[in-house]
């Protein structure tokens, strides 16, 4: 997938403890939780970091703990995906 490798080539670009978002406007597990899965089990300095301000938002977990995702019927978006990673 063209997002397994945008997210690869952006974390290459990452110094140590730096972090990287990974976001989609999908809503398919496919281009969400199995590029974060696929891409974790590639980059063992990669760590996925819990995002924060998530409790004051309109979403819910994703798939995989740590995630977000935003429906389109409750975030009055057209449906988001949310990871972020650190480098270690």
């Amino acid at each position: 997938l063209m997002q397994l490798g945008l997210l690869t080539n952006g974390f290459k670009l990452l110094k140590t403890g730096g972090s990287l978002v990974y976001s989609t406007c999908s809503l398919t597990v496919a281009q969400n939780e199995n590029v974060v899965q696929q891409f974790l089990s590639k980059h063992p300095s990669a760590e996925l970091l819990k995002i924060n301000p998530a409790d004051s938002w309109p979403c819910r977990s994703g798939g995989i703990q740590k995630t977000l995702r935003f429906d389109p019927a409750t975030s009055q978006t057209s449906g988001l995906f949310v990871a972020k990673f650190v480098k270690l």
